[in-house]
């Protein structure tokens, strides 16, 4: 199973001191695509993982020994992949069974959950037969559209310890969840940026985040670049600790990211490459204007020492 449509990227050189503070190019050529479905981790996925790692931007700390299923067993850490849906009937059933094949090439104990918040469509009957026909993955209808409700019910459900967010429509690399895994074993948070890395979007909709960013470090002092719900991956517990300030819609990355930048929590970012032709499934405008609300309520509670 092939990973993304895109590969991620490859420097020649070590990141400069400093570099996630501010804009940095990392990514001069291609690397291969993951190898198809197979039993053990193959030598493509392990390449993408250590890309991805060496990009890594801020301080990327000692790998702690490994956790697994038993104690002192050896295993890799099982994961959780969060997976919300909206009206997603045409790329549901195939997308899932290619998210399983790569998922099952990387040699850990992995559940698949997806969640509807509001489908109209046929989702929530295609996604109940899939939680039929493949044991790792469950599924769950919400009747309210939400993505934040959504996550609240990832972190709410998760049975192992770290918990990767994807889109259903799988426009960002997967090289990113073997990366992310990695330095999960050692930081709470990693963020998968789309700037940093290379992104096939619309001029409009590159603009929009860019603006949004300047506006989060303006205001908020963070130089995260990318708040989207899509490749981004997390401690559960980190999640916990802060599962009730994830509300109806998607500025949670944000704000879990700002508060666990606040209280002293580990977060990496890594660049990812992404193909997004698809329009939006979010009203933007409405979007544009929930997150600029949410941000300057964030700001003043900071500004008042209760954020």
């Amino acid at each position: 199973m092939g990973g993304g449509r895109a590969g991620v990227h490859r420097s020649r050189h070590d990141l400069p001191r400093g570099a996630g503070r501010r804009r940095v190019d990392v990514s001069p050529g291609p690397l291969p695509r993951p190898p198809r479905q197979s039993g053990r981790r193959g030598r493509g996925v392990a390449r993408h993982r250590a890309a991805l790692r060496r990009h890594a931007l801020g301080q990327v700390r000692r790998r702690a020994p490994r956790r697994g299923g038993g104690e002192g067993d050896g295993r890799l850490t099982p994961f959780t992949v969060g997976i919300p849906v909206f009206d997603e009937e045409a790329i549901v059933v195939d997308n899932t069974q290619r998210l399983l094949d790569f998922l099952d090439g990387l040699g850990r104990e992995y559940e698949v959950i997806i969640g509807s918040n509001g489908s109209t469509d046929s989702t929530t009957a295609l996604g109940v037969d899939l939680s039929r026909r493949f044991k790792p993955v469950t599924f769950f209808h919400l009747p309210q559209r939400g993505v934040g409700l959504a996550f609240r019910e990832f972190v709410r459900r998760a049975r192992h310890p770290l918990l990767v967010s994807l889109d259903m429509d799988l426009s960002v690399d997967l090289s990113f969840v073997p990366a992310a895994l990695d330095l999960l074993e050692t930081h709470d948070i990693v963020v998968g940026s789309k700037k940093l890395g290379n992104q096939n979007r619309a001029l409009f909709r590159r603009l929009g985040s860019e603006l949004f960013l300047r506006a989060v470090r303006l205001l908020l002092g963070i130089a995260y670049e990318d708040y989207s719900i899509a490749a981004k991956a997390f401690r559960v517990a980190t999640l916990r600790r802060f599962i009730d300030r994830v509300n109806v819609g998607s500025s949670y990355v944000l704000e879990i990211c700002y508060l666990t930048h606040r209280t002293g929590g580990r977060v990496v970012q890594v660049p990812v490459s992404c193909e997004d032709w698809r329009a939006s499934k979010f009203n933007l405008l409405h979007e544009a204007f929930y997150k600029y609300r949410h941000l300057l309520g964030l700001w003043l509670r900071y500004r008042r020492g209760v954020a």
